[in-house]
């Protein structure tokens, strides 16, 4: 039984509840039968030892093997009481223990001397003895029924919201439209289904905005790239200079690139599968390539020197465009962290790894880098590696990164 279950709480508040009842009620009777017996007691041996005061011939009485249960003391034959019954005040005293009997003693002082009076209550003790075994065992009875109720009474409550629960965890984020409080009719559980749907009706306007907007941002975003390539192609075909035609490559270049991101931040914020409109497979040797020769200003910018042994059958069954935007990412980390070092990229048939001589990553950030908020750069946004990390579980590949502080970092792809 988990302790924090709504369930084991129930149980555990109905035995916490029993108990105490049960506990207060035994202890209140043994209380008023132990005030009762000391008042009944006290009154006939006080009496009768006054008595014994007025007429002490009576004492002999006391003899009498039919008045066995009275015991008289006084003078010299109080040395036969113990010394702890010796050395008590004058008064009353209930249920006093004396050789292996309990007497309801009474205490007075007549003429200087103390004067005992013992009446055996033995028979009484032994009767409330035996109340209290029975008080304790109807107890545990009552406890042991009380929790078997309890338990039955849990389940039948707790049923309603098993229920509940089993429904919100048979909801498919796919699904919109749901609502589930019909389902649980006029129980109290419905005023729960009702909140879930007041919940679910806020995601569904959520996502159809969030759909909305990026219908819309696509068609704005590619509408314009795509009059920018038909006008570089146009420049293209009436500018015969070198210097121009690579101005307008690069332009062309950067317009495709815009394109493709586009559509791999579509393909990666939607659930369900959907297929982007490059496919493969990706030969991983050219995109690096080109990826070096678009950022060899930067290399030389940082003084870094770059060697690759990257095998030529190597590639992958995805996309061109998300392929590059992960490497680019991974290239552009090793670049600027990198000043004056090595980046050395070498692969297998199998996997790819690129490894920098650079400023690394503290340990105690490693588990971080792939959070969405992470980034070592002021201003940076950390969606870099965070957008690695997510194509790579959308194909099933794996990354593992390993780096220390001042000896550089090294992040190995395993397609």
């Amino acid at each position: 039984m988990k302790i924090k279950t709504l369930r084991y709480r129930l149980i555990l508040v109905t035995a916490v509840i029993v108990t105490v009842t049960s506990t207060l009620f035994a202890g209140g009777l043994l209380l008023i039968k132990q005030q009762l017996e000391e008042a009944t007691f006290g009154k006939i041996v006080s009496r009768h030892v006054n008595i014994l005061l007025d007429d002490p011939d009576q004492a002999d009485s006391l003899n009498n093997p039919l008045l066995n249960e009275w015991q008289y003391y006084r003078g010299s034959n109080i040395e036969a009481l113990p010394q702890r019954v010796q050395t008590l005040p004058t008064g009353s005293y209930h249920s006093i223990k004396l050789h292996r009997q309990h007497y309801h003693l009474q205490i007075v002082e007549d003429a200087g001397e103390k004067v005992f009076l013992l009446y055996d209550i033995s028979e009484w003790e032994q009767q409330e003895h035996t109340l209290l075994m029975f008080l304790l065992s109807g107890m545990i009875i009552v406890l042991i029924v009380a929790v078997y109720l309890a338990s039955k009474a849990a389940d039948s409550v707790l049923a309603p919201v098993r229920r509940l629960t089993q429904r919100l965890t048979e909801l498919s984020p796919k699904q919109r439209g749901v609502r589930i409080e019909a389902e649980f009719g006029d129980s109290d559980i419905s005023q729960i289904a009702a909140a879930v749907d007041s919940y679910l009706e806020r995601i569904d306007q959520f996502v159809d905005r969030e759909r909305s907007f990026t219908a819309a941002a696509s068609h704005e975003l590619r509408t314009p790239l795509s009059v920018m390539i038909g006008a570089v192609d146009i420049i293209e075909a009436d500018c015969p200079q070198p210097a121009t035609q690579r101005a307008v490559t690069r332009i062309r270049r950067a317009c495709s690139e815009m394109l493709a991101f586009i559509e791999a931040a579509l393909f990666l914020s939607r659930e369900e599968d959907r297929t982007i409109n490059e496919g493969g497979p990706c030969n991983v040797g050219k995109v690096i390539e080109q990826l070096i020769a678009d950022l060899q200003g930067d290399i030389d910018a940082a003084h870094i020197a770059l060697s690759t042994q990257i095998r030529d059958g190597l590639t992958v069954q995805a996309p061109e465009s998300l392929v590059k935007i992960m490497l680019s990412n991974l290239l552009r980390n090793a670049i600027e962290h990198s000043h004056r070092g090595n980046i050395e990229l070498r692969s297998d048939s199998h996997s790819l790894e690129i490894r920098d001589t650079g400023s690394g990553i503290p340990e105690a950030d490693l588990p971080l880098i792939f959070d969405r908020s992470y980034t070592t750069k002021p201003g940076g946004t950390g969606l870099g590696l965070d957008l690695v990390k997510r194509i790579c579980d959308r194909y099933g590949w794996a990354i593992d990164i390993s780096s220390e502080t001042g000896n550089g970092t090294s992040v190995k792809l395993r397609f």
